[in-house]
């Protein structure tokens, strides 16, 4: 029994171990094709006719079909047009191979949905390395969506939390006899809730954009207290309830040049995962500094510190990645998107954002920009 397509997480990107079928009416050139990808890694059938080709697929889907025009019968151009009209597209990735006299049958081709072509005598060389290279962005593609997928549903499951939590305090208001003082603490539990829902939101938005290329900025002159006094009036009351100390360190007034509501997306996304992970009791320490760069250029940094466990030294070089998250970071669910998106501002902004060892004990991630 065939084993089915490995699942987005357990794919990998190194090996070749490509299903590959070839279709090709030249006994000798299919012959050359399936030794040289049999000998590169990959698993290969063959087929001579296109109505075998289509039942060969019918057995079993390969990733990568190799296919000549230029056939008796039914030629290579209607068989790519039934392998595309299949459920989901058909094969991942599908060549044509064409003689050069041939030109009108390949713009046929891609028209119905070829991925690339190769013209024949196929040189060797070409044939392995375009091979390994469809397999290898299909197979990267796949990773990625399967990765989008888990983190659309961590999001919904994010996004269910705050609106069960909703109607409960919508319970308790509905009450007639309710003291003044929880009809208060109630709202306020709304409000807070409101604003979770809507950093969630305003984060999807984001790295949509920033995945999309059309994530821009309008920076203008400003102060460090204009990104920083909006932020940490929110979170105070939160690390208050949490007993985390939070505290900030450095001049309200260093002149920033940025994009001000941006700004403080990121920062905020880099105070909210500082809170998250520090335990009750810890310290969490916003600092803002003036520095210049080798290259002469005057940057302003704000470092968010805290006493938590820290980013381990092998997850550092992909915690900004979208959809990626650090060990702690999967323990505690989220959509993973909060450092991608703040690496995505600071970069727009001219700058960047790292992650060290602080000297509170956990993370210091620092962002910076132009002063």
């Amino acid at each position: 029994m065939t084993k089915p397509p490995a699942p987005p997480s357990a794919v990998t990107l190194d090996a070749p171990n490509g299903d590959v079928l070839i279709v090709d009416d030249f006994a000798d050139a299919l012959a050359l094709y399936e030794a040289l990808l049999a000998e590169d890694g990959h698993r290969v059938r063959t087929a001579s006719t296109g109505a075998q080709a289509l039942a060969l697929v019918d057995e079993r889907e390969p990733e990568l079909v190799l296919l000549d025009v230029s056939m008796p019968g039914m030629d290579g151009v209607e068989v790519l047009r039934r392998l595309r009209a299949r459920r989901g597209g058909g094969p991942a990735v599908i060549m044509l191979t064409a003689a050069r006299r041939e030109p009108h049958a390949i713009e046929e081709g891609l028209r119905q949905g070829a991925d690339a072509y190769l013209t024949k005598p196929i040189d060797a060389r070409e044939l392995l390395a375009r091979t390994r290279a469809a397999l290898e962005s299909f197979r990267l593609k796949r990773l990625l969506e399967g990765q989008r997928r888990d983190h659309i549903a961590m999001l919904v499951h994010d996004l269910r939390h705050p609106l069960s939590s909703l109607g409960l305090v919508a319970e308790i208001l509905d009450a007639d006899d309710l003291p003044d003082d929880e009809r208060r603490s109630a709202v306020a539990t709304i409000r807070g809730l409101s604003r979770d829902m809507a950093r969630l939101i305003d984060g999807v938005l984001a790295a949509s954009r920033l995945e999309a290329g059309v994530f821009t900025v309008e920076p203008r002159r400003a102060t460090a207290g204009d990104v920083l006094t909006a932020t940490l009036s929110v979170f105070a009351p939160i690390a208050t309830r949490r007993r985390i100390a939070l505290a900030f360190e450095g001049s309200f007034e260093q002149s920033v040049f940025a994009d001000v509501p941006k700004l403080r997306q990121a920062i905020d996304n880099l105070l909210a995962n500082a809170l998250k992970f520090t335990p009750r009791g810890g310290k969490v320490r916003v600092r803002v500094a003036r520095s210049v760069r080798p290259d002469g250029r005057a940057m302003v940094t704000f470092e968010v510190s805290d006493s938590g466990p820290g980013i381990a030294l092998a997850e550092r070089a992909t915690i900004f990645d979208r959809y990626q998250q650090g060990s702690h970071g999967r323990a505690a669910g989220g959509a993973g998107l909060g450092l991608a998106i703040a690496r995505g501002i600071a970069e727009a902004h001219g700058g960047d954002v790292t992650v060290e060892s602080g000297d509170l004990g956990g993370a210091a991630f620092r962002l910076s920009v132009p002063e």
